[in-house]
């Protein structure tokens, strides 16, 4: 059962892919992948000033893991290389396993100078109202079958009871 869930994991994968390089956004995720790969382990992320930021996230839809923010880029601008929070599954065993990036715009001014939501990847970045900020998760490296732009996975693991 696991193996099939692996295949057609990889299989969704690679359709996510293939559209995303249809529609031009391909060489922009694979240079994402590029600049984010040094953070598989945690520890290289904490040193590049990233830190924990508030608990795991999870719903009925899916989790979202655990968010490492680098403070310090939480500003009006949005730099695709540069995503302001790792996001990583925590697994069974409490080790983190990246899954996706974030990136976070502060909805106190215009972002990039624009009047509405930002956008990139072609996607626009949607309000999350709790944290008063704009928001964009990119789910590069794991599968997410409800889109590679959507906020919460089914691939991602509930977090963990404390």
């Amino acid at each position: 059962m696991r193996t099939t869930i692996l295949v057609a994991g990889t299989i969704l994968m690679m359709m996510l892919t293939t559209a995303a390089v249809a529609s031009g956004a391909g060489s922009e995720l694979a240079a994402l992948r590029r600049a984010t790969a040094q953070f598989h382990d945690v520890a290289d992320a904490e040193a590049a000033g990233y830190q924990s930021f508030l608990d795991c996230f999870d719903s009925p839809s899916g989790g979202m893991g655990q968010h490492y923010v680098d403070l310090g880029r939480l500003d009006d601008t949005v730099d695709a290389l540069r995503p302001e929070a790792m996001v990583y599954d925590v697994r069974d065993d409490g080790r983190l396993k990246l899954v996706a990036v974030e990136y976070i715009v502060p909805n106190t001014a215009p972002p990039n100078g624009q009047t509405s939501a930002p956008t990139l990847f072609g996607q626009q970045f949607h309000l999350n109202t709790a944290l008063n900020v704009w928001v964009l998760h990119a789910w590069v490296w794991q599968a997410n079958p409800a889109g590679m732009f959507e906020d919460f996975n089914r691939n991602v693991g509930a977090c963990p009871a404390d």
